[in-house]
């Protein structure tokens, strides 16, 4: 649940100690990375496994309500645990109900997505016992302000997200995003790409770009189609690097990006495209841009290009989804070259078009078994997937080791390979694919 970048540890024994605990998203986990720098500036330090600190952070979720319990139910438990000690909730479910995020036992202070800036300030006068620290701090999320800089999240030494982009103007039935994260807002190009030169100085070998809409990119800075640019940019930085496209709403994708797939081999061959539902009823109702035919025929370009990894989101359960428009679904996701699948059951958001549906969900029990079944389609999709790649070399980056002691490897696909031994070389290396195990592949370093 937590980040992997940590404070610098040459923080003194006394300065104040704090704890994290993030829930959500690549993008919370960025945002919590952003905190963690705040305050090791401010000159708090992170508290070991084990120590009770001064301060809790909880970075929270909001896109559904399993989303908002799972945070109520960690803040009990850590009010319990730490009697006494201040928590700090942030995040996209104290944006939207600041209100009933702070009637929750231990919590000191709530701050709004762009309040979080302030966070060191609230936690030092908490730290210090000050009890005039306002206990709420959240302003409106739809007010147009600044893009929030901050430092990239690393994923180990090898791997790093770069959020480029923020906020939401699309207004999706379903969606709470545009609500909480506010108007979409953008890095400028130039920052961008100083800040990828400065990660690929550090040692990283993998960039990988993301935001809340990442394909709005630039559009707040008058520019329709700057995320080709960013990536061309980012890719001609140096010739020992690779760059990622987190999710990407597929109407963004472009025919160059698409072009540059399995031809620009610092692009990694991995998309990840939302779907939500394969039935045009249901998406016209979800009040997405494109018709299950749009959508068969950008991923008939993309299988074009050779192997490339496609991911998807998909909503079961959605208001007006009946038997006949999940098996539209069901039949429209067994034909696609889509490699995995994310399932999600709907879940009704306060304030969004679809909490006002006069239909409502299907019972859960209807929605539970389309889940499962959905599932169940992407675990074979997976599967096949990952028997086709044996006997490949993959380019792949070390980034860890699993709890059996193997060293695992991301391929430039999306694929982890668990490793037979250390190869000797870094950076971005070969490795040649043995074996299919389970959910996990098996190989070799070939250089």
């Amino acid at each position: 649940m937590n980040p992997t970048q940590t404070i610098p540890p040459e923080e003194p024994a006394t300065a104040p100690r704090v704890s994290f605990f993030t829930f959500g998203c690549r993008l919370n986990q960025h945002d919590t990375a952003a905190m963690r720098a705040r305050l090791g500036a401010g000159g708090f330090r992170e508290a070991s496994p084990g120590e009770p600190g001064d301060v809790v952070v909880v970075n929270t979720c909001t896109v559904t309500r399993r989303a908002d319990q799972e945070a109520r139910q960690l803040v009990r438990r850590l009010a319990a645990e730490r009697p006494g000690v201040p928590i700090v909730v942030t995040g996209c479910y104290a944006q939207r109900a600041p209100e009933e995020v702070a009637g929750l036992p231990g919590v000191r202070a709530v701050l709004g997505i762009a309040e979080r800036e302030t966070i060191a300030a609230a936690a030092l006068a908490l730290a210090r016992g000050d009890a005039a620290a306002a206990p709420i701090a959240v302003g409106p999320a739809r007010e147009r302000r600044p893009f929030e800089r901050a430092t990239p999240l690393a994923f180990g030494r090898t791997r790093a997200l770069l959020k480029v982009q923020d906020g939401c103007d699309a207004f999706c039935a379903y969606c709470v995003v545009p609500y909480v994260r506010g108007r979409s807002r953008s890095l400028p190009l130039a920052e961008v790409v100083a800040q990828a030169r400065r990660l690929l100085d550090a040692g990283f070998a993998e960039i990988v770009v993301t935001g809340a809409d990442l394909g709005a990119y630039g559009r707040d800075l008058g520019e329709r189609d700057l995320l080709t640019r960013l990536v061309g940019a980012l890719v001609e930085l140096g010739d020992r690097h690779r760059v990622r496209i987190s999710s990407l709403e597929p109407i963004y994708l472009s025919e160059t990006l698409v072009s540059w797939l399995g031809s620009e081999s610092r692009l990694c061959r991995h998309l990840h495209l939302p779907l939500q539902s394969g039935s045009a009823a249901v998406l016209r109702a979800m009040r997405r841009p494109y018709t299950p035919r749009d959508y068969a025929a950008l991923l008939g370009r993309v299988a074009a290009r050779g192997r490339v990894a496609v991911g998807a989101d998909v909503i079961v359960g959605f208001p007006g989804e009946g038997a006949a428009e999940f098996e539209e679904t069901e039949r429209f996701l067994e034909a696609l070259p889509i490699t995995y699948l994310h399932v999600f059951r709907y879940s009704p958001r306060p304030g969004t078009a679809a909490s006002r549906s006069p239909g409502g969900p299907p019972d859960p029990v209807a929605a539970r078994e389309r889940s499962e079944r959905l599932r169940a389609l992407g675990d074979r999709k997976r599967a096949a997937f990952h028997r086709s790649l044996v006997g490949a070399t993959l380019p792949a980056i070390v980034e860890g080791s699993l709890a059996r002691g193997r060293l695992v490897a991301m391929t430039d696909l999306y694929a982890p390979v668990a490793l037979r031994e250390a190869p000797r070389e870094r950076g971005i290396v070969p490795i040649r694919v043995e074996e299919a195990v389970g959910d996990r592949l098996v190989g070799v370093a070939s250089g």
